[in-house]
């Protein structure tokens, strides 16, 4: 099979769910300046998703699937890929301006590579670790120099992001070593938004307790609706991408990720990125080239 044309819907569902979560970040300030309650905003994403995914994959025969393995994927996938981020986002979207989120965002391919590494599920190669060096290079970028965040105690919160390309790092590593053989990307989807519901509704009632979709008003629900579709197109493109081209094409996702969310950031709230944003914007941009650039020799010397 051409190379070229094998990756082409995999590139198209690359930048459509790239493009998607970029906007989600925008999504999560709103929300939260609204005035939702962070678990309660989680709970009703999934919800919401759930309530749509559940008819349609039901109509379309793809109702999720309750083998053994896919409550393994729906687990690890729930909890690692699904909660664990929503949770770090919407909890950051009032301490860091979207376009610094996206940066961090953009960290999940290079921490997605030192976790395959250590599991053996990828080779070592120098051009992939000087990626990894310039990822955090330019996180550094964002946390070193005051200029840089509007507040510069916003430095400690760039730090406890970081939690978010580990907990994805996981998700994209293992949901791919524990990928059922007949995968279906709306059955996923649907299974893991409705375990992601019930997870979250616990965690509602127990920190935020009974908090209603207009608890915010219009303010709030709409962002909340953006939201929960935005998170269904990422994890449709997510579990398709993952069977055709495996976790680290995925991580990819997250360079287009921070492009996005940049410019969802500027339309909607006039973020406008400093000059070291910038610079940590063009040294991520080069760790990903370094890593792409190492890939595409990998994938050469396989095909002979």
């Amino acid at each position: 099979m051409n190379i070229s044309s094998g990756l082409a819907l995999p590139t198209f569902l690359l930048l459509l769910g790239g493009s998607t979560y970029g906007s989600v970040l925008s999504a999560n300030k709103l929300a939260m300046d609204a005035g939702m309650p962070v678990f309660a905003y989680a709970f009703w994403q999934m919800i919401i998703a759930s309530a749509v995914l559940l008819p349609v994959s039901a109509l379309l025969r793809s109702a999720p699937k309750r083998s053994l393995r896919h409550f393994k994927v729906y687990g690890v996938v729930t909890t690692f890929g699904l909660a664990a981020p929503l949770l770090i986002l919407a909890f950051l979207a009032d301490k860091l301006p979207p376009s610094v989120l996206t940066l961090v965002v953009a960290l999940i391919a290079v921490a997605t590579y030192m976790l395959a590494l250590a599991v053996r599920s990828e080779s070592f190669r120098w051009l992939s670790i000087l990626g990894v060096a310039l990822g955090f290079a330019g996180v550094l970028l964002i946390v070193l120099p005051e200029e840089s965040l509007p507040d510069p105690a916003a430095a400690g919160w760039v730090l406890f992001a970081l939690l978010l390309p580990a907990t994805s790092a996981v998700n994209n590593v293992y949901a791919a070593k524990l990928m059922p053989p007949d995968v279906n990307s709306l059955s996923l989807t649907t299974g893991v938004m409705a375990i992601g519901a019930l997870l979250l509704l616990i965690l509602m009632l127990l920190i935020d307790g009974p908090v209603s979709l207009t608890h915010a008003g219009f303010d709030g629900i709409w962002p909340t609706l953006w939201a929960a579709g935005g998170n269904v197109v990422t994890y449709l493109c997510f579990f398709e991408i993952l069977r055709r081209a495996g976790p680290l094409f995925f991580a990819q996702l997250n360079y287009v990720v921070v492009a996005a969310g940049v410019l969802w950031a500027y339309l909607l709230f006039g973020d406008k990125p400093s000059v070291w944003l910038w610079g940590a914007i063009a040294v991520i941009a080069l760790g990903l080239a370094a890593m792409n650039y190492s890939k595409a020799q990998m994938l050469r010397r396989a095909g002979g």
